[in-house]
Formats: C-alpha cells, structure tokens, sequence
C-alpha cells in the first residue's frame, strides 16, 4: 500500500464520483479507477460498491478511510515542517467555527491572518459543535471555535469570552416596547429553532422547559443568519447569542430577566497531534486576536 493509494482512496470517498476525484487529482479517470482496483487487490477486499455513476463505501472502505485520512494528516504536517524554515510562506491550515462567530467576528480576523501569512491557504467550516469535533477527529480541520465546556481529554482547550444570550424578536414585534423579557412569558410565541446538534437549539430547547413549557415551533432547521432573517420577517422568536444580533436594524434584542443564559466560547484543537506549521500558527493568532 503506497501513499498515493490512500490519497487516491481518501479523495474518490469523499467525493462519492470517481470522475470528479481524478479532476481535483489531475489524473485521468481510468488511471484513478487502475490505483483503486490495484488497492482493493492488495487489500483482499472491496472498499466500493458502484451506484450508477457514483461510488459509495463499503463497511470495509468506512473502516479505512480514517485510517487514511490519519497517514495523510501525518506525511502533510511532515511536508510543511520541512517548509517551516522558509518562514510559513506556504501551507494550508483548516478552521472551523459557529455561524455567529463566523459571521461576524472571523472575517477580519481571518482577512489580517492573510496579509500576514499570504502563502498559507485557508480553508473554513460553518457548523454547530458535534459537528465541529467530529471534523477535529477526523483531521479535516485544525482548529475550532466552540461553546464550552467539552468533554475530551485529547483537546487543548484556550477559553476566549462569555457573552450573554438574548431574544430576538423583530423590529415591530409588541415586545420591543421592552427591554428586557422572562422566557416564561413567551409560552404562546412561535419560536424558530436551529439544526440539529446546534448548540442554540439545545439552548433554546433546555431554557424553555425550565421555564415550565415546550416551545411551538413554526421554522425548524435554519443556519443562524438565515434564522435571523425569518425573525426578522416575523416569523417567530429566537434564543441567540448578543453577538449574532450586533448591526441587525431588523432586529431587537431582549435581554432575559428569569434566568441567566450565556455562553463561554473556546478555541480548541487535537493536542495529542502533530500539527503543521501552519496550523499552528493559525490556531496561535485566532487566540491573540479573540482573547481581546
């Protein structure tokens, strides 16, 4: 089994399409579908089952592909220590984090990263936490922002801010003649709540039957920004963080009187890895420049 075979492996299983796996390969189709029969022969066993024109993972092929994934993170930290003594001028280096955070606190963050690191390619993902450690075990990104605390003691964990959780509501809604709100006061409003393993919609969910009721929901499923615009239309009402509702005319934000929500936001990463270069210099500037 040689390195290109699990590279070959790893990009055909991810993109369900051998076709579309040997164009980000640049290799031909039938030279890819060679690497791969020649890999399922050594191996004794299928790691593909072909479905039309796509191609899915066998119970062998799911097995494997962590496995993969782990020896490729493993030979690219490898290649970019190599290239750290050039002065991180290239590299790649993965990031996720929360709609809210993505929204409105990362882009300039992200944007000054560059200019000080314009070799280093960045790739983002937008999730809910689970979603978010999941992609940290499985090496597909290096770095995340996440509500704390959790519960893995493979994890470096940095605390970074608490923030406090508010209700919004929409500009013409009767409640923005206050300021404030008691979630139990809110048993009869329509609610929009978001995606499962989210932690917002736990939030939501959890503050509601301490208050003594089960929300009605009208909108169910919606990325945070999307949410935010149904509230807006007067759709329903929704537990958010402050900062998902900063420079939103739309929208007013009410703060809760009969319990106290916040959330506590972290970085964390895999600290029982070896990270690259790069990596490491991200996850070391998202913690200078958040921590203010």
């Amino acid at each position: 089994m040689e390195l290109r075979h699990l590279r070959y492996f790893e990009a055909v299983a991810r993109h369900s399409h051998v076709t579309r796996a040997a164009a980000e390969l640049h290799i031909a189709q039938p030279a890819l579908s060679k690497q791969i029969s020649q890999l399922e022969q050594e191996l004794g066993i299928a790691l593909f089952d072909r479905v039309g024109r796509n191609v899915r993972l066998t119970e062998a092929g799911e097995a494997l592909l962590p496995h993969a994934r782990a020896v490729m993170a493993q030979v690219d930290a490898a290649r970019a220590e190599m290239a750290e003594r050039i002065g991180l001028r290239r590299g790649r280096a993965a990031v996720g984090t929360p709609p809210t955070l993505g929204m409105q606190l990362l882009p300039p963050v992200l944007a000054a990263f560059n200019r000080q690191y314009p070799g280093i390619e960045l790739r983002f993902h937008e999730a809910g936490v689970q979603t978010l450690l999941d992609l940290l075990e499985t090496g597909l990104i290096d770095v995340a922002a996440v509500t704390l605390p959790v519960e893995d003691e493979h994890l470096t964990v940095v605390p970074l801010f608490s923030e406090e959780m508010v209700v919004a509501v929409w500009r013409e809604h009767a409640l923005t003649a206050r300021e404030t709100v008691a979630i139990a006061d809110l048993r009869e409003e329509p609610w929009v709540l978001s995606p499962q393993n989210y932690e917002l919609r736990e939030a939501t969910l959890s503050a509601c039957q301490t208050a003594g009721f089960v929300p009605r929901v009208v909108l169910d499923g919606g990325e945070t920004d999307t949410l935010l615009r149904f509230v807006a239309a007067g759709i329903g009402v929704a537990l958010v963080p402050r900062l998902a509702v900063q420079n939103t005319p739309d929208l007013v934000a009410l703060r809760v009187t009969d319990q106290e929500l916040t959330r506590t936001l972290g970085i964390v990463w895999r600290g029982d890895r070896v990270a690259s270069p790069a990596a490491r210099a991200l996850r070391e500037f998202l913690v200078e420049q958040l921590q203010r």
